[in-house]
């Protein structure tokens, strides 16, 4: 190594001697048709003085032969003693980088690498698998591969050496060339073509000596520097030659050279690609700011739009035609957040596509405006915000390191400006912050949309209202009087107290401020792009006024900008003023509220403004304003005389009118009306009345109605439940009251909230929920302190802790569920609540926390429950105004199982299931179905085929795999000889004895034991030696809260073993009354626990008859319940609630008649021994409430049972109770969607009752023709025609538009009281449940004989292959109903349509790819996939090949003089620019609609919502089509390719199924090749160029990993040969 340093020593100080030699013809350095010049003695400062004399023998210049072979062998010398040939090489190239550029001694230097990597290449070849085996021993001498070494001489690339940099081009070309001879052998190109090359696919992969990554890397390194000499050169001509190319001409032919070599275009080279057409095209475009900053050269231009039109046409397969896919809040799964315009993978291709183009994706301002328009909550607002810049940032950082920066570092694009340091300049100045950025971008996002909503919001009142007719005061409404004036009708009003609210809290959270959003307000009205304003009379509007008064209420925006404004010049108020339209107050359609706005803004503000006499001068359009102040003042005062006079009618706001007067001073003077309705509420002086007793007692005060609540300004709602939560719901002392002027304090004798103090809480949350939910997350983090408390053990909580407990759960379980459901982080909130139902022993505290868990985890809709399951790491959410995210989730299998409760560990079981069947996990990495069922229940739970029969696959075999062994049954027999057996028992028999009484306890303590003692007690009861009550209470109560279910199913399953011991078909009627004293009369047992244990579902209801008629009785037949039952029906409880005044007398009149007990006494009297435990005040609950969730458990095994008599009687009995259920038409959606296939409910009347049952018609705003069928005017399914078809779509199509109409239904309740919030959410699931229901009277004739009959013992369909004929059935039957074919009828051929031009655009298609993801798949996202192959088959347009393709030259192209056919971007995508794979819009509004682009349009719409089951379907559409040979043409295979292409990024997670795809279109590929006549070593086709570019692609951007493309390797080896090697390196 040392003799070879000295050598090149000697070599490159001879470069700097006297320059007298001529390069010798023939060279590296003859690519120059000039000779370099003599130049004086230099020094090289890295060899030292040229001047020291040279060692003689060393080097001879005039021998360069010599000199070579010397150099040569000395290099080989050195690597053979053990040096490490990239280090021996690595020296030789840094003495070549020395020598003089203009020296003939360069070439000496040239000659020698090239010999050198010649034997190098030689060494490689025959040692490849020596060296292969050494590199993965880690030898780090045997393991260098031939690539390493190949990069060393792009060190020889530099700009201001051009002739040793042209010389470094040449090298690279010939060893590239060398070392593909030596791959592909010496095959002539003719016999590629034929398909008898020498090499074979295995071969290359064995023998790859220039992996695909190298070539790219030294592509990427020369190409940048010739952009560099671009830039940075000016052209300078040859002094010889008659061509007078300029050196920078000559560098680019070398390099085209080098290419072409690459791509295997060279001589003796042809077909032998080593790196692919779609990777040169990435590696050569520098990025759209250089490509056109016109900084390149004609030449490099032309390059440059040649690589980009490539990317450009691979970017039109890749992206859907269409991907201006909305976000719908709670229906979109995880991944629909995850755009694939925003994916990094896609940023690249997506940067080549004109604007028209990326249009079609989505964008941050029209998320937020959708989630906003969709009332989602504010944590989903930003947590889609910081998605969508978190996916931006990875794209642009994507973008950014595939693109080429200039060695000047300064360019503009997209508005910024990137400097030298890398820092971004944005408006002139530079961003503080990572933060600031961020808060300003959310700040610009938000005030956008707001804006947007606001003026939406306006225009669609302002088409409401009649402004030009002037009010006739003699002929006011029903709702007006002399003082106010209500129009009648302002429903429209509650869309603006919406907006109000969200930008209320936007403004009091700092992420909008108050004087931007005045601003784009006053814009509005008078845009600021001109300085006269056509029109600006019609856009003014007092909502404007009334909107920015809201946000006075703000102490920090009343005190700082806009007492700042009236301190000085005073251009608010002046805005303000004009904004105002006077004629709005005199019309016909006046509002008092909105159009006093200006007024009450200047009287709240009437202590800031100065010189208040003055300011009508200042001001001349106050005159306008001001002759309607002295209304406000009159109902100022007429609000206050009525305060003193104790006259409340305006606070309890039960008309219209009077709630607009109090809601009218609220906006005038600063927390006058909520102090007010809060002294209403709670009042000043004693007035204790009685809840349950004398140990639940409040202060009586007021009743305020909804309406009134609803009206009042924001800031009024946010003061007023801030007064109540400090007051009554935030003290462990208990409620807080404040008597004759002294510090609020607890009140000795008042130990509960007031009833309608908690009415008040649940309605200002539904009314403001975003103002007001930093106090939901301070409740729910103290429910979270308390239940951690809880998982000490032994934790002691005092009165008033147990009492704020239990109103809380109360509040939550039967008023805040709706709230709940549309939580953003509702998915997590079982955390809050896990230890409490372990550690609870507050029996009447239990119950309802029992009832609260069923409710919460039956709200779960989404995965992100599973997730919640996974991850026990949970601590909350931070307490703050601010929008907060959970951060990510690690998953892990918690310790101890979620549910000790069986009834609740089943309840779950039942919910995972329900989610897996409707939304699937398959877009969740990560997260194991088989941990979350493992995480519920202590043990594996038993369920009967039944109930398997209705579960997804994936949860069928979980439950299939650990069927436990069933439990262990209490024999009747087993239960007589244990009381004779055991002496404890004489307790039970003889009372009084206290040590027999002390025996039972303990041998009861024992928790295997305890299951036994109910079925004790039976069996004393049947013998007519009823045990004493007291003792039986005494040991009960040391039975734990949670097991008690568990021990009514053992007591129930004992009941049906000794009925069945006495041979009886039916149940006897003494125990059927004996069951009903134990529920109802004793009330050892709880209604619900028992309804639970007979539908469990552990047993099969089909063949268990006993079973069934004991459901029937404790349902339907019981006296006592019925008796309960009719007084529920009597007292008509209303399923509008908020808008019931007397909903809480009815409750107490209720419990009154039915009290209930909680500690086993109600058969007791006089003092209990224990004491009972404290009563808690009752507020909501009762039976009946309880008996809801259990009854919607029970629900879906009474399908299950197929007895239709009994599902009916039930449902039209206990369908009343409904009208209490939180989200009845949820549930009612869920059970169609789970049981569609159950004949069961493949009944007319069953249906029907189904409906009526779980719908408040008068709530809901369905078609005419389900009405009618809801009436029982018809029982057919015959008008699902086109027309019903096509305004099921325009229905979700106007939601999807955020188009707000006049109801088309009066009536219908206020939208914050809806159950569904969401318009778009709401319209889905009511066409939901009405098409499902139409399912089941199409399928109702052929599902009779489906039913089990047990007269004829059959069918019972309980196996699983039972059950996956089922499933193939069904799928039969989805094929011949007519609603997919007539939704692909109307979207092919939009002319068909009743109204054609009716939302004909996009929104129509992804409104049915949104309904065809909340429907059964089966029902139309198959069908609709399925559809793929009748478009590929049988459109005429995709049955055509493509024209023929030369494939391109580089060295060609630099040769000709201008561009030929070949190179023409236009010509080279004359297919690819076709209509087909054109964006769906720009077909449209060109006239070129096609079905191919259309059907392609739906088909991503369809994938994007969809879930793994819709791509099972279209691998085995695609595998079909590829196994059918029936595929004959080029561009039928490149439109699978685009069907595959934007799902791309989800595909990769799933392996084996992404392989079969990718399998299926390579096999496509070979059947289509051989039918393609000019498929040549010369020519291709254009669509199958851009097929090879869609595989390279997946190859770069998701490789699914090595091992998959081994798989793939039998598909590529039956690939024409030039095909075949151009998809080489994936194998690699």
């Amino acid at each position: 190594m040392e003799r070879l340093v000295e050598y090149l020593t000697g070599v490159v100080e001879s470069s700097y001697e006297d320059l007298a030699h001529l390069v010798p013809c023939g060279s590296f350095l003859g690519l120059f048709d000039e000779r370099p010049t003599k130049r004086a003695r230099r020094t090289d400062p890295r060899f030292g003085s040229s001047s020291a004399p040279h060692q003689q023998g060393l080097f001879e210049f005039d021998n360069s032969e010599e000199s070579c072979d010397t150099i040569t062998h000395l290099t080989q010398t050195a690597i053979s003693q053990g040096a490490r040939a990239v280090d021996v090489l690595r020296v030789v190239v840094d003495a070549v980088r020395s020598v003089h550029d203009a020296s003939a001694v360069l070439d000496i230097g040239f000659r020698a690498l090239f010999e050198i990597y010649q034997q190098r290449l030689q060494y490689h070849s025959a040692n490849r698998y020596r060296v292969e085996a050494a590199a993965e021993q880690g030898n780090n001498n045997g393991g260098e591969t031939f690539g390493k070494e190949y990069l060393l001489l792009t060190q020889l690339f530099e700009l201001h050496r051009p002739r040793t940099w042209v010389a470094a081009v040449r090298l690279m070309s010939m060893v590239t060339k060398s070392a593909i001879g030596i791959m592909y052998g010496s095959a002539a190109p003719d016999d590629m073509g034929s398909g008898t090359h020498a090499a074979s696919l295995s071969e290359i992969s064995g023998l790859n000596l220039l992996p695909e990554g190298v070539c790219r890397e030294s592509i990427r390194q020369v190409w940048r520097l010739l952009l560099d000499s671009a830039a940075t050169e000016p052209p300078q001509a040859s002094v010889l030659g008659a061509t007078r190319r300029t050196r920078w001409q000559i560098r680019f032919e070398a390099t085209m050279e080098l290419l072409d070599s690459y791509v295997g275009r060279t001589e003796h080279c042809v077909g032998r690609p080593l790196v692919s057409y779609y990777m040169i095209s990435r590696e050569l475009d520098p990025g759209a700011a250089v490509a056109e900053s016109g900084m390149l050269t004609g030449e490099m231009q032309r390059i440059v739009d040649l690589c980009f039109g490539r990317k450009r046409r691979l970017g039109r397969i890749l992206l859907p035609p269409d991907g201006s896919w909305p976000l719908i809040s709670h229906a979109s799964r995880a991944h629909t957040v995850k755009h694939v315009y925003d994916q990094p993978g896609y940023a690249l291709v997506r940067d080549s596509l004109t604007l028209e183009e990326t249009q079609r994706g989505a964008s941050a301002g029209r998320v937020v405006a959708d989630l906003l328009y969709q009332r989602a909550p504010i944590d989903e607002v930003f947590a889609a915000m910081r998605n969508h810049r978190t996916m931006q940032r990875k794209a642009k950082a994507a973008v950014a390191n595939d693109s080429y920066m200039p060695n000047s570092g300064e360019y503009t694009a997209n508005g910024g400006e990137y400097i030298a340091n890398d820092k971004y300049v944005a408006n002139g100045a530079e961003a503080d912050t990572d933060a600031e950025i961020e808060r300003r971008e959310s700040s610009m996002l938000l005030l956008d949309a707001m804006a947007q909503r606001i003026e939406h919001i306006v225009r669609f009142i302002q088409r409401q209202c009649d402004f030009e007719t002037l009010l006739d005061e003699r002929k006011l409404n029903a709702n007006s009087d002399a003082t106010m004036i209500v129009p009648r009708k302002f429903g429209y009003w509650e869309h603006m107290n919406e907006v109000a609210d969200q930008l209320y809290y936007f403004v009091l959270s700092d992420t909008i401020s108050y004087t931007d959003i005045h601003a784009r307000l006053y814009a509005l009205v008078f845009p600021a792009d001109s300085d006269i304003h056509p029109g600006s009379e019609a856009r003014k509007d007092n909502s404007y006024i009334w909107l920015l008064l809201q946000l006075l209420h703000i102490e920090k925006v009343a005190a700082g900008p806009v007492r700042a404004d009236l301190a000085g010049d005073e251009d608010m108020l002046e805005q303000l003023l004009q904004m105002y339209n006077e004629r709005q107050i005199v019309s016909r359609d006046a509002f008092y509220l909105r159009d006093l706005a200006l007024q009450a803004t200047m009287s709240h503000q009437q202590a800031s403004i100065r010189d208040n006499h003055g300011v009508k001068f200042r001001h001349p359009r106050m005159a306008v304003a001001m002759p309607f102040a002295p209304v406000l003042f009159q109902l100022q005062n007429e609000f206050g005389q009525q305060f003193k006079d104790e006259n409340y009618a305006l606070l309890q706001g039960r008309d219209v009118c009077a709630a607009m007067k109090t809601a009218t001073v609220s906006q005038i003077r600063q927390y006058v009306v909520p102090n007010a309705l809060y002294t209403f509420l709670v009042p000043a002086r004693e007035s204790v009345a009685q809840l349950q007793g004398t140990a639940t007692t409040y202060l009586q005060g007021g009743n305020v109605g909804f309406q009134l609540l609803d009206f009042i300004n924001v800031g009024g709602k946010h003061r007023l439940l801030q007064l109540i939560y400090k007051m009554m719901l935030a003290h462990e002392q208990g409620p807080q009251f404040q008597f004759d002027g002294r510090q609020p304090s607890a009140r000795a004798g008042i130990t509960c909230v007031s009833p309608h103090v908690v009415d008040t809480v649940y309605m200002l949350l539904y009314n403001a929920p975003y103002s007001n939910e930093l106090m939901m997350k301070e409740v729910l983090e103290k429910l979270r302190r308390s239940d951690k408390a809880m998982a000490q053990g032994g934790t002691r909580f005092s009165a008033a802790n147990l009492r704020w407990l239990y109103t809380v759960y109360q509040l939550m379980n039967c008023r805040l569920l709706r709230f709940f459901k549309y939580y953003a982080h509702a998915s997590h909130l079982v955390h809050h609540l896990r230890h409490s139902l372990v550690h609870v022993t507050h029996r009447q505290l239990y119950r309802s926390l029992e009832c609260f868990a069923l409710c919460l985890v039956n709200l779960q809709h989404d995965v992100g429950f599973l997730q919640a399951l996974m991850n026990p790491a949970y601590h909350g959410v931070p307490l703050t105004p601010h929008p907060s995210a959970l951060g990510a989730i690690r998953y892990s299998k918690p310790k101890d199982a979620w549910f000790e409760c069986a009834m609740l560990a089943r309840n779950a079981a039942v919910v995972i299931a329900r989610i897996e069947t409707m939304r699937g996990l398959g877009d969740v990495p990560g997260l194991e179905l088989d941990e979350c069922l493992d995480s519920l229940a202590p043990q594996p739970q038993l369920w009967a085929p039944a109930v398997l029969r209705y579960l997804p696959r994936a949860v069928r075999a979980y439950y299939t795999r650990r069927t436990p062994q069933p439990s262990a049954r209490v024999s009747p027999a087993s239960v007589r000889q244990l009381i004779g057996a055991r002496p404890e028992h004489a307790a039970l028999l003889r009372p009084g004895d206290v040590a027999a009484e002390s025996a039972l306890a303990a041998f009861y303590a024992a928790p295997e034991r305890q299951a036994l003692f109910l079925c004790v007690v039976w069996v004393l009861h049947e013998r007519q030696t009823p045990p004493p009550m007291a003792v039986v209470r005494r040991v009960l109560l040391t039975f734990p809260p949670l097991q008690m279910s568990s021990h009514t199913s053992a007591l129930l399953d004992f009941i049906v073993a000794c009925e069945t011991e006495r041979g009886t078909a039916e149940p006897a009627s003494a125990t059927m009354q004996l069951l009903n004293d134990f529920m109802f009369r004793f009330q050892l047992v709880h209604h619900e626990h028992v309804v639970f244990a007979l539908t469990r579902g552990e047993h099969d209801l089909r063949t268990d008859r006993m079973r069934l008629l004991l459901t029937r009785y404790v349902l339907l037949e019981s006296p006592q319940f019925s008796e309960r039952l009719d007084e529920w029906h009597r007292l008509d409880f209303q399923g509008r609630y908020w808008a019931d005044f007397e909903h809480w007398k009815k409750q107490d009149a209720y419990l009154a008649r039915f009290p209930e007990f909680f500690e086993f006494e109600a058969a007791l009297e006089g003092p209990l021994e224990p004491a009972p435990a404290l009563s808690l005040p009752v507020y909501y609950e009762n039976g009946m409430v309880r008996l809801l969730p259990v009854l919607e458990f029970a629900l879906g095994r009474m399908i299950e049972a197929e007895d239709r008599g009994l599902l009916r009687d039930v449902l039209d009995r206990m369908g009343i109770l409904y009208r209490l259920h939180q989200v009845p038409l949820t549930t009612l959606m869920n059970t169609l969607f789970v049981y569609f296939n159950a004949p069961t409910l493949h009944d007319a009347a069953v249906v029907r009752s189904l409906n009526r049952a779980l719908l408040d018609m008068s709530q809901q705003n369905f078609s005419p023709e389900f009405e009618q069928f809801m009436r029982g005017d018809t029982d057919d399914c015959t008008h699902i025609d086109a027309r019903y078809v096509s305004r099921i779509i325009e229905r979700i199509a106007r939601a999807i538009m955020r188009h707000i109409a006049p109801p088309t239904k009066q009536n219908l309740p206020e939208i914050h009281y809806r159950e569904i919030p969401n318009p778009i959410l709401l319209a889905l699931t009511e066409c939901v449940v009405e098409l499902l229901t139409w399912w089941c009277l199409h399928c109702a004739p052929s599902s009779a004989a489906r039913l089990y009959d047990s007269a004829r013992n059959g069918p019972l369909v309980a196996s699983e292959t039972e059950f996956r004929a089922e499933e193939q059935q069904r799928r039969t039957w989805a094929a011949e109903w007519p609603l997919a074919q007539l939704l692909l009828e109307l979207i092919m051929e939009p002319e068909r349509r009743p109204e054609p031009g009716a939302y004909a655009g996009a929104t129509y298609i992804h409104s049915t790819g949104l309904l065809a993801n909340v429907l059964p798949d089966e029902l139309l996202a198959f069908p609709i996939v399925q559809h793929l192959s009748r478009i590929v088959l049988d459109e005429p347009v995709l049955k055509s090949n493509s024209g023929p393709k030369r494939y391109f030259s580089f060295v060609e192209f630099a040769r000709s003089s201008q561009l030929n056919a070949d190179a023409d971007p236009d010509a080279a995508t004359r297919f690819a620019a076709t209509s087909v794979f054109n964006s769906f819009e720009q077909n449209r509004n060109h006239n070129m609609a096609n079905r191919p682009n259309t059907f392609l349009t739906l088909l991503h719409s369809v994938l994007h919502y969809g879930g793994i089951a819709t791509f099972n379907t279209l691998s085995d559409t695609i595998h079909a089509l590829a196994t059918g040979g029936e595929l004959c043409s080029d561009i039928q295979l490149l439109y699978l390719c685009a069907t595959v292409g934007p799902i791309l990024y989800r595909l990769v997670d799933h392996e084996a199924l992404y392989v079969q795809i990718l399998g299926d279109l390579l096999s496509s590929l070979v059947q289509i090749c051989p039918r393609i006549s000019h498929l040549d070593a010369e020519c291709s086709t254009d669509a199958i160029e851009q097929v090879m570019d869609f595989f390279c692609f997946v190859k770069d951007q998701f490789d699914p990993g090595r091992s998959a493309w081994r798989r793939l390797a039998p598909h590529i080896a039956a690939l024409p040969v030039l095909l075949r090697y151009q998809l080489q390196c994936m194998v690699d």
